[in-house]
């Protein structure tokens, strides 16, 4: 309440008084008048008396409330340092700086120092999963370089106990912090917590003989900026982490240079606009607070990056204040790691499989080596005998089986060379399943966000048409990822190719990635079948952030709110999701809807469309008002103008619509079957009405079966990726509807492309808004054989899938 009381300044009550001081002198002159001018003269004194008084008891009275903030303006802009001791070194500086506010410094930190809390969180996550993975119970030893008063050190016991470390040890510059610190570990009882009041550069660990390669973790809290031999102690980092499982965490404010980065990590929100690095650069530097992008540039030069959040601190004035932040978790470079019992394993098998040639060495084999009975046609592949079944598990000719690609009985030792094959061919992935890319490419730069938050393809049919067996080699364009995971629970192939040259597509699978591997159940329904968790940012940070990418992990960061409300009117297909709400709602049409999607009689269902709410909601003008908006077709419902053009060539916009819902209605209900509209009409799924991998059964048969291991997400071209596959590889592809966006020449390209690699026998499955696309003879022309799964014919009612929304599907075979 203190804060609406307001007072007089001290000039305005000076004013005041001079001001009437000379209107009395003014009446003094005037006989008539003096007994007035008198009086005003001493009502205008008592009133700036009376103002001082009540300034002076405010001050009293709200002064525990104030002093703190008044402390810290005085210790940070008025002091002069020459007056608390030696600040010739950088020891007398911090002291003579902190040493008056060494008591208030958490108090008037926490909206200055952003990111403290995620930056922990993602270490403490990255440390479970390193313990989790390496099977160890040795308790890891942490240093908190640059520590202060040991507030790190407190809340990391929310994220990691501190009882679970063998030793934690606090390394601080700074006498006055370094005592806080040590009575806060005293007062909560933490024996294995050591302060250490000595440089970082030079300091040693009691208890630790020789600390080289023996500390599991390092974090640094707005701490590194301030380090003078900046780049020395760097090194030293280096040297003091644990080379193969050690974690680097880092939070602190930087300023970027005006060179673009090309790597996937941390390129989101990294560049800061000229004023913005200029003016805190110089800003910070009368701190000693150094921001130079060169940095931050040498941090990541000498470890390899797992991690990164860019922000921005909008304190004191939202939006205009912008102070550039980040959050970074790193480990040692793969290359300065020496090779493990596994990596050895692994060359041993691989000579002794005689793998190697005259261009290939014995650490990489390609992938083509180990999928040598994929690229064969199904007759000649190794029969399914006791010579296979015989094999050990680690053999070499097993390894170069594809049923070893994927699977809950894969081990280490083959799951470490699958990935090094991998990435022999395709680069250093940036998760389990993400392959690199180079997100400043105009081509994805143009995407800010998903298109589609689900899948408009009916997987059933696909299913039922490829027939997908566990040795075939997939090739499906990801859009929200609903039908590749279908196929991985259904099929089960050894390898799914997912690509989509829009990245958010991408992140979005890899978050249901994650989220099948890390979370629960009831936690993942929350958020794919609801489409709302109010924790969604503690569950995010504390339980999928080690197994997402460094882009995924920024995006999500980012919108963190994604599943505040409703996750299915997110993306521009939530627009269309938007608008059909809002058109209920002014037709007063809501709980016709909601009971359309409730109903288990079919003819009530039908007949609800029919009479009710389709004569409200799709009036012809309506529909050609709507789909005469190049714009919204694109961002709403996903339809170019190419695609548009082959409805219009064979027949008209109104009654493609008519002919795709009306014979919906008489298909299946959809409280039980059409998940699709049910999703439309209620913004969410049921646990009756979902795709098969949101159903229990399905979450743990893809959770226990490993079947995710499959997929790999490219976020390239599709042609560059066909591009990048050997002749023969692929055994299976669903195109979607994506051949209908192409002109002649680009298609023919494609379609040449997808001849090479697939092979004899492969499949190939698209739809088209078309009912005989155009296209369909380049296939012919490039030795497909080409045969109709379903065709529209308008008018009959009869549908060709659940969601009917094409006017046909193809299967094309490799003869």
């Amino acid at each position: 309440m203190h804060n609406k009381v307001k007072l007089p300044a001290s000039g305005s009550a000076v004013a005041l008084m001079v001001a009437s001081t000379s209107v009395a002198l003014y009446l003094l002159n005037t006989t008539e008048n003096f007994q007035k001018a008198q009086e005003m003269a001493v009502t205008s004194q008592l009133a700036f008396l009376g103002a001082a008084a009540a300034f002076v008891v405010l001050l009293v009275v709200l002064f525990d409330q104030i002093k703190t903030p008044l402390k810290f303006i005085y210790s940070c802009f008025l002091k002069p340092l020459s007056k608390n001791g030696d600040v010739s070194t950088a020891q007398g500086r911090l002291e003579a700086f902190y040493k008056d506010q060494a008591e208030i410094f958490d108090d008037t930190r926490s909206s200055l120092l952003r990111g403290r809390h995620t930056g922990l969180a993602l270490v403490a996550a990255q440390l479970k999963e390193q313990l989790k993975q390496s099977g160890s119970d040795k308790a890891p030893i942490w240093v908190d370089l640059g520590g202060g008063t040991g507030w790190n050190i407190e809340q990391m016991n929310k994220y990691f106990p501190i009882s679970k470390f063998e030793r934690v040890y606090l390394v601080d510059l700074c006498p006055s912090l370094c005592r806080v610190a040590r009575e806060r570990f005293q007062a909560l009882g933490w024996s294995n917590v050591v302060v250490l009041c000595e440089d970082a550069l030079n300091g040693s660990f009691p208890g630790i003989d020789n600390p080289d390669g023996k500390l599991d973790v390092i974090t640094m809290s707005y701490s590194l900026s301030m380090m003078d031999s900046y780049y020395s102690v760097v090194d030293r980092i280096q040297e003091l982490l644990e080379p193969k499982h050690g974690i680097l965490g880092v939070s602190d404010f930087y300023a970027s240079n005006n060179i673009v980065k090309t790597d996937a990590h941390g390129v989101e929100d990294y560049q800061c606009n000229w004023f913005t690095r200029t003016f805190w650069t110089i800003w910070f530097s009368f701190d000693h607070v150094y921001l130079h992008a060169s940095r931050r540039e040498y941090l990541e030069h000498k470890f390899e990056v797992k991690k990164v959040i860019n922000s921005r601190n909008h304190m004191i004035i939202p939006y205009l204040v912008q102070i550039p932040y980040y959050v970074w978790v790193g480990q040692r470079k793969r290359s300065e790691i020496q090779q493990s019992p596994v990596v050895t394993h692994l060359k041993s098998a691989a000579a002794n499989a005689s793998v190697a040639s005259n261009n290939l060495t014995v650490d990489e084999p390609t992938l083509h080596q180990l999928q040598i009975n994929d690229l064969r046609p199904r007759s000649m592949s190794t029969d399914s005998g006791s010579s296979q079944g015989s094999e050990a598990p680690d053999s070499p000719s097993s390894v170069g089986s594809s049923r070893t690609l994927v699977g809950a009985n894969q081990s280490a030792s083959t799951r470490a060379m699958i990935d090094k094959q991998v990435e022999s061919r395709f680069g250093r992935k940036l998760s389990q399943w993400r392959l690199p890319y180079n997100p400043t490419l105009p081509c994805h730069t143009q995407f800010r966000s998903y298109i589609y938050a689900f899948t408009w393809e009916d997987p059933r049919i696909d299913l039922e048409v490829l027939n997908i067996q566990k040795d075939d080699v997939m090739f499906v364009i990801t859009s929200a990822g609903d039908n590749a995971l279908e196929y991985a629970l259904k099929g089960q192939p050894s390898r799914i190719h997912c690509i989509d040259m829009n990245p958010c597509q991408n992140h979005l699978l890899e978050l249901k990635l994650a989220g099948i591997n890390n979370l629960s159940y009831s936690e993942f329904w929350q958020m794919f079948g609801e489409g709302r968790h109010q924790n969604f940012r503690r569950v995010l940070v504390d339980q999928l952030s080690p197994s997402l990418s460094s882009p995924a992990l920024q995006f999500w960061y980012k919108n963190r709110n994604t599943f505040d409300e409703c996750f299915y009117e997110t993306g521009y297909s939530g627009l269309a999701l938007r608008l059909f709400k809002w058109l209920l709602r002014i037709k007063g049409l809501t709980k016709t809807a909601e009971e359309i999607s409730t109903t288990e009689d079919i003819h009530v269902q039908e007949q609800l469309w029919e009479n009710v709410v389709k004569p409200s909601t799709l009036p012809e003008w309506l529909v050609k008002w709507v789909l005469s908006h190049p714009a919204f077709l694109w961002n709403a419902l996903g339809v170019p103008i190419n695609q548009m053009k082959l409805i219009l060539d064979e027949g008209n916009a109104v009654q493609y619509i008519y002919d795709t819902l009306d014979s919906i209605m008489t298909r299946s209900l959809f409280k039980n079957d059409q998940y699709f509209y049910n999703l439309v009409v209620n913004r969410k799924y049921t646990r009756e009405s979902c795709p098969s991998y949101l159903s229990e059964e399905g979450f743990q048969s893809l959770k226990a079966q490993k079947s995710t291991d499959a997929m790999l997400l490219h976020t390239r071209s599709i042609i560059d990726v066909l591009r990048s596959l050997q002749d023969g590889e692929l055994t299976k592809a669903v195109l979607m509807d994506h051949m209908d966006w192409f002109d002649p020449k680009d298609a023919e390209e494609e379609i040449k492309e997808v001849s090479r690699a697939i092979r004899s026998g492969g499949m190939v499955l698209w739809r088209s808004a078309g009912r005989k696309p155009w296209y369909n003879a380049l296939f012919e022309k490039y030795g497909f054989e080409v045969e109709a799964v379903g065709v529209r014919v308008p008018g009959s009612g009869v549908s060709i899938d659940r969601v009917n929304m094409y006017a046909s599907c193809y299967k094309a075979t490799k003869k």
